[in-house]
């Protein structure tokens, strides 16, 4: 009764060109592969042609989805190769590690003992932290001593690329070796404390497969297990003991295959496995003899599309150093490490930015995995890939853009479920800019990423469809919330997702929460988001009218309620307070109701006029009564001069004028009355009013754009614009002042940034 321990780094090609060898020559009658025992199930499918690497097998938390883990495969790692031979020699194939459920049973005790602790030794913690040793990667030892200053590339050098055919006794030989070495010196691994459990627990399966009269077994694990697996007979006593201290759970566990990218091949998970470059893996799979020469062809290819100038001349050239390099350091042909910097200093002409296209397109690559369709799944699952197959949208690692009519029933469905989607927190579209004009456009940016999958299956306790799914999620959070902006921001969702039962149940609550909420500022931000949703009723043929009525009592409330709200406000509420009368302006404007607007514009008038209000939001709204025709050029120039008179203090004036000017200069470049009132202003302050109040007037001014500020710099030469009217003669005749309008000049300047 034999058992051959072969360590392999995962996701290794020499590793698996080695493992498959070994099994060729042993036929054994059965074989171990590290893994959790829950995916004993998902094995039997490795070797289906519906199955394609790269994918994860999947662990998940069935009372709790958001607890997952992932094990990920490629077509190239050791522990697929050898489960397919396993289904392909019809032999027994078994995971060997500690089960998931368990794994996640002592991480939650090790929480609470860790938070016991903190609580009972409070103060004493961070000198004990300090003391605590910093472990790092074992194999790092063996290559700072051979000059590598990467543990990856001392191992991808001297096992994964140095593969012999008919040599791979001695490989796994001399990995035993290695990590032996380490593990009798004490070496300490990173997971030290987890590994004693699980490999205690992978030789009790070993001896249980024994028991069942195997004769010949093949153990695939990773290297640093391999030394602690020997000796079964010796260690069964002590790995009895461990196993025994294991705690009992009550976690079930739910498996199944899901697709994986190439870019996710590097992402931790499960058994701590990762590489940072699949897709030069999968080319060392598929072509073991390439000496780069293939390779460099490829990426002269890839710059050819992008439309770099590219010639063979450049490939033989870079092939010739990436040789030369590899000579010099001793490999036996040239590796990743070589070709890069063969690839960067001939194609690229030493630009690493361009060398990054390659490691994106290429290093790592945009390969997705597929599963098979009759794999178990959760109705949400199920639900979700018939709606995708059923809008032709393709689930791709790339990102891809799809510009949607929604006057077209397909691209109007396909908004719809990716609306959805988006409520469910699964975010595979991301809306972008739309060039064409008009609502019935829409521009979505579409990568889908694993991660994605198990918040899939997270949300499948909310409802067996996306539809049910989407809607009592957002129901959900709507329960749980008193803001009426907040559940106006989940209308504002749900109108394109067309959740019309959650719409109706959210503006219920938002009529209950508006008719007793004494907070006007709430009622302003809330309203913005509802009026906006009525760009979606031409298109989308959605039934408005609720919500335009909730609209409507709102902006009533507003009206009564603003002038009491602004009163006495800082100068930080009363920046919030400006923002929130513009945005509700123009959601008076989208509603087009004239009682309503006439009502709107004479709370305006109020705040002009009241006292206790803050002089930008009385600017503000004179401006927008101004630009409303409410207040002819008359009035306005009288409010203006009325804030700019000597006797308000001059930052008084200044915050009037913020308001009022804040978004366009435009009415200072053609009404010359209230460029004047304020050219006068400025020329009578003092020195020392003016360097307090430049801040505040350069703020104002820099937000005009450059052809505005051009133009009122060409103007300020001039200063005052004299005109037949009586208030511009008096001006010239008793104001003006042409030694201090001289010396203002490069200040004026300065405060419009022409200087």
């Amino acid at each position: 009764m034999s058992v051959t321990i072969l360590g392999i780094r995962h996701h290794g090609v020499g590793s698996a060109k080695n493992v498959l060898e070994m099994l060729q020559k042993l036929q054994p009658d059965m074989v171990f592969v590290e893994g959790p025992p829950e995916l004993d199930v998902l094995s039997r499918w490795v070797g289906e042609k519906t199955l394609k690497p790269p994918i994860a097998a999947l662990c998940y938390d069935q009372d709790a989805p958001q607890r997952a883990v992932f094990y990920p495969y490629s077509e190239f790692s050791p522990e697929w190769q050898t489960i397919l031979y396993a289904n392909k020699q019809k032999i027994p194939v078994r995971m060997m590690d500690l089960p998931v459920a368990i794994s996640w049973e002592m991480a939650k005790l090790k929480t609470e003992k860790t938070q016991n602790k903190a609580q009972n030794t409070e103060g004493v913690g961070e000198e004990q932290e300090a003391a605590m040793p910093i472990h790092k990667d074992p194999i790092s030892y063996f290559a700072e001593i051979a000059g590598y200053s990467d543990s990856d590339m001392w191992w991808e050098h001297h096992f994964e690329q140095r593969y012999i055919a008919k040599s791979a006794e001695a490989h796994f030989e001399a990995v035993m070796l290695t990590m032996q070495t380490l593990r009798e010196e004490g070496t300490p691994s990173v997971l030290d404390e987890e590994n004693v459990y699980r490999e205690a627990y992978m030789g009790h399966l070993i001896r249980q497969a024994q028991r069942e009269m195997y004769q010949n077994i093949v153990v695939v694990c990773g290297a640093w297990h391999a030394p602690a697996l020997l000796n079964l007979e010796k260690t069964e006593a002590e790995h009895a003991k461990i196993v025994k201290k294991l705690p009992k759970t009550k976690i079930k566990v739910g498996t199944t295959w899901i697709p994986w990218t190439n870019d996710r091949l590097s992402f931790r998970s499960g058994y701590g496995a990762g590489i940072h470059s699949p897709g030069w893996y999968s080319h060392l799979w598929h072509h073991p003899k390439d000496n780069g020469a293939i390779w460099l062809a490829n990426v002269a290819r890839l710059f050819r599309k992008k439309k770099m100038d590219i010639s063979t001349a450049h490939v033989i050239e870079a092939l010739r150093l990436s040789e030369s390099l590899a000579s010099l350091r001793d490999l036996p042909k040239p590796s990743l490490w070589e070709l890069n910097e063969a690839t960067q200093t001939v194609m690229c002409m030493g630009d690493a930015i361009l060398l990054e296209l390659v490691k994106k397109e290429l290093i790592v690559g945009h390969a997705l995995g597929k599963v098979p369709s009759e794999l178990p799944k959760l109705p949400l699952q199920n639900d979700f890939e018939e709606l995708v197959r059923k809008l032709r949208l393709s689930q791709t690692a790339e990102k891809k853009d799809i510009e949607l009519d929604l006057r077209k029933d397909l691209d109007l469905n396909r908004s719809i479920f990716l609306y959805r989607l988006k409520i469910l927190n699964i975010e595979w579209g991301k809306q972008a800019y739309a060039r064409s004009k008009g609502t019935f456009k829409e521009v979505w940016t579409l990568a889908w990423s694993p991660e994605m999958l198990v918040n899939l299956i997270e949300k499948g306790i909310w409802g067996n469809t996306i539809i049910e799914a989407s809607s009592k999620f957002l129901l959900d959070k709507a329960a749980n919330s008193q803001s009426i902006s907040h559940l106006s921001d989940m209308i504002q969702q749900a109108i394109p997702a067309e959740l019309f039962e959650a719409i109706e149940v959210l503006l219920l609550k938002i009529n209950e929460l508006a008719t007793i909420s004494a907070d006007i500022m709430e009622l302003m931000a809330a309203i913005v988001p509802l009026a906006d949703v009525g760009r979606y009723g031409n298109v989308r043929k959605s039934d408005l009218t609720a919500i335009n009525a909730l609209v409507e009592g709102m902006i009533v409330r507003i009206s009564i309620g603003l002038p009491t709200a602004a009163y006495g406000l800082d100068d930080e509420a009363s920046q919030k307070m400006f923002d929130l009368i513009r945005k509700v302006n123009d959601s008076v404007r989208l509603v087009e109701n004239e009682a309503l607007t006439e009502m709107w514009f004479k709370t305006l008038a109020i705040l002009v006029d009241k006292e206790g209000i803050h002089p930008i939001v009385q600017g503000c709204t004179c401006r927008l009564l101004c630009d409303a025709k409410v207040l002819d050029t008359e009035g306005v120039s009288i409010k203006f001069g009325l804030a700019l008179s000597t006797g308000n203090a001059p930052d008084y004036s200044a915050g009037w004028i913020e308001g009022f000017l804040k978004g366009s200069g435009m009415i200072l470049l053609y009404d010359d009355t209230l460029w004047n009132l304020l050219y006068k202003w400025v020329s009578e302050l003092t020195d020392e009013a003016f360097m307090q109040l430049i801040p505040i007037l350069r703020r104002t001014f820099s937000k005009f754009d450059v052809g505005e500020r051009r133009h009122l710099g060409e103007k300020a030469k001039r200063g005052v614009v004299f005109a037949q009217n009586h208030i511009t003669q008096d001006l010239e005749n008793e104001y003006f002042n042409y030694e201090l309008a001289d010396k203002s000049l490069g200040l004026v300047a300065q405060l419009l940034g022409l200087v």
